[in-house]
């Protein structure tokens, strides 16, 4: 026979899920935008193993009519057997609240990252995998009463796994200046590590389709289509960017 300490924790028990029912039944919100994303990337040897890493990426909303993030990651590449590479370094992001599901505030942050990247043959496609680590501190820039300024807010930790596969192969016989182009397929899934929600949950999925033109040796540019999807758990929510990619690719070695 239930004691009435039980009964009472049957109770409150039976309270919070009548409670978390109405919550737990509201429909996803999903919103369909715009966005354009111009990214620069550089891989400069300085040892016949070791190379510095470079990339930046200028991210904007509407095709580039409004703000959205701003990254640079500086980092170091060693080549540790014949397509195989192991990376690590440092990042900053600076986001603003964009679309039609902003942030409350725009954020800052510093982020580590370690890296190792595979690549092989595969009849005519060059196919890479790569699986990167991510330790993330995020703040936001908070509103200073009676004034314009902004300060830091308080800092959260996170920690995120990327894992991008990617095939490429040139097109046919279609050539510039004698260089062939190639079409380039592919997808990188990010996933939230650690917390009582975050473990390997899909935090980001981008699926990339387009075209590489070569300018010269060592330089080509990209064009293509990402499709962007982005949840927001607490939000019980996400957004799908269809984005306009464009990069400028230097390869030194």
């Amino acid at each position: 026979m239930a004691t009435p300490a039980l009964r009472m924790v049957s109770a409150v028990a039976l309270l919070q899920i009548m409670a978390a029912a109405p919550a737990n039944a509201q429909p996803w919100v999903t919103r369909h935008q715009d966005a354009m994303w111009v990214g620069a990337f550089v891989d400069e040897p300085i040892t016949r193993r070791t190379a510095l890493w470079f990339d930046g990426s200028w991210r904007r909303m509407d095709f580039g009519a409004d703000p959205q993030q701003l990254l640079v990651r500086p980092g170091v590449q060693i080549t540790v057997a014949p397509g195989v590479r192991v990376a690590g370094g440092y990042a900053y992001i600076a986001t603003a609240p964009y679309g039609s599901l902003p942030s409350s505030s725009a954020t800052r942050e510093h982020r580590s990252w370690q890296q190792i990247s595979l690549s092989h043959r595969a009849g005519p496609f060059t196919v890479s995998h790569r699986y990167r680590l991510e330790q993330r501190w995020i703040h936001p820039l908070l509103s200073v009463a009676g004034s314009d300024d902004r300060e830091a807010g308080p800092t959260t930790y996170q920690n995120r796994l990327r894992y991008m596969p990617r095939a490429q192969a040139n097109l046919g016989s279609l050539t510039l200046q004698g260089r062939p182009l190639i079409g380039f397929v592919w997808n990188e899934l990010l996933m939230p590590l650690g917390g009582a929600t975050q473990t390997l949950t899909i935090g980001q999925n981008r699926a990339t389709v387009g075209v590489g033109v070569p300018l010269s040796t060592r330089i080509r540019a990209e064009v293509g289509y990402m499709n962007l999807y982005n949840a927001f758990a607490a939000r019980r929510a996400n957004e799908v960017n269809h984005t306009l990619w464009l990069s400028w690719h230097w390869t030194g070695q």
